[in-house]
């Protein structure tokens, strides 16, 4: 019978994969999410496997503190990258201390000047006899308080003395854009070899910073040579703190523990540097503090490490000495106020050298370093330095 108008064999209507039932549908499904996986890739599987450095699994988490936390710094330390090796060769002492030796002069003398004689270039000449040199010089670089600057100027002609005709010298405040108020003439006097003239920095009481001292040297007839000197002053009222003059040490553990008695007045950021001698008043090592300060009386601790002095082999009592400091001043203009160096030195008692630690300095700063370097190199990131620049050679006329 024919069908009833309107009506259609309904599996006539489906689609081919209709007509072969819910398996087939279930088949292209699983098909369709393979070929997805096959194309986005595992998630977890690395694209580019770099070898790892032998010794450390750098994958490994950080260590806990305690035992576990040396492993990374007592590795075989042949095994390691040399940039590794280097770091940690660079990081046997703790920041801010290490080895003094005579050459260091800048931290054996650290308010010491440095100015030489200058040729003056009106005299240049093929006879050195004829030539002219003049030096313009003070005590320090740094004054701090009531102190009086006592400036000096020495003139030559080749290796003779000669006797500057006139000078005419002051000084002035120097801000952060140049020279600031009223200039103070100075009177040069002679002794000896020398021009003196006293500045009495009472004049300067306002002025925490830079002072500059201009000079015209007339060293013969008509004839000027014109030199600048500068110093750093403190004045009283912006002194911070001052030392106390006590101080005392004892051994912590396995370094040498001084202790400066400081009377701070202005609560802040403080630095204090200090020198350790052998009884022979031979340097050993230098070493800094670095911290914030309450107001009051109070001690400030300045380590020396014990691995320094078992390398260098000396028994006490040593001499602590060049000890000075001052507050900083972050974002200001001069950056720091100066204390009065301590003038006294201190001797400790007779400690043996086999009561201090050679072990090298470690920390979780330096086994974290060390650890993020070893990453780098697991991840094929270069931590080498770049190569020198070559040096051009000009060719030949």
């Amino acid at each position: 019978m024919a069908d009833a108008p309107g009506e259609q064999d309904s599996s006539a209507s489906r689609g081919p994969l209709a007509r072969r039932g819910p398996v087939a549908l279930l088949v292209l499904v699983l098909v369709g999410l393979g070929l997805l996986f096959l194309l986005s890739g595992s998630p977890s599987a690395p694209t580019d496997r770099q070898p790892k450095p032998p010794g450390i699994d750098v994958a490994a988490p950080p260590p806990k503190p305690g035992p576990q936390a040396k492993t990374i710094l007592e590795a075989d330390r042949e095994s390691l990258p040399p940039a590794v090796q280097r770091y940690l060769a660079s990081t046997v002492d703790p920041p801010g201390t290490g080895r003094l030796t005579t050459a260091q002069d800048d931290l054996l003398h650290p308010n010491r000047r440095y100015e030489d004689y200058r040729r003056v270039l009106d005299t240049y000449s093929e006879n050195p006899d004829e030539v002219v040199s003049i030096l313009f010089t003070t005590d320090h670089f740094f004054y701090t308080g009531d102190e009086t600057v006592r400036l000096r100027i020495r003139a030559k002609r080749g290796e003779t003395p000669i006797t500057p005709l006139s000078i005419d010298a002051s000084a002035v405040r120097e801000g952060r854009a140049g020279p600031e108020g009223d200039r103070e003439p100075l009177r040069f006097h002679r002794e000896g070899d020398e021009m003196v003239a006293e500045l009495d920095t009472t004049v300067f009481a306002d002025h925490h910073g830079p002072i500059v001292v201009d000079a015209r040297i007339e060293y013969a007839r008509d004839a000027f040579y014109d030199e600048t000197l500068r110093f750093f002053f403190t004045p009283p009222g912006r002194i911070p703190a001052r030392f106390t003059g006590e101080i005392r040490d004892r051994l912590e553990n396995g370094s040498l523990r001084v202790d400066i008695g400081i009377d701070v007045e202005q609560a802040g950021f403080y630095r204090f540097d200090a020198n350790l001698h052998d009884r022979f008043g031979n340097p050993i090592a230098f070493s800094t503090f670095k911290g914030e300060l309450d107001r009051g009386r109070q001690f400030v601790p300045i380590r020396f490490f014990g691995r320094i002095l078992v390398e260098v082999g000396s028994s006490g009592p040593f001499t602590v000495g060049e000890i000075r400091g001052y507050r900083f001043l972050d974002g200001q203009y001069p950056d720091r106020e100066r204390i009065p160096d301590l003038a006294r030195s201190h001797t400790t008692a007779a400690y043996d050298v086999g009561t201090f630690s050679s072990a090298e300095y470690t920390s979780e700063h330096k086994e974290r370093m060390v650890r993020l370097l070893m990453e780098d190199v697991a991840n094929g990131i270069s931590i080498e330095p770049p190569p020198a620049a070559a040096v051009s050679t000009p060719p030949s006329p």
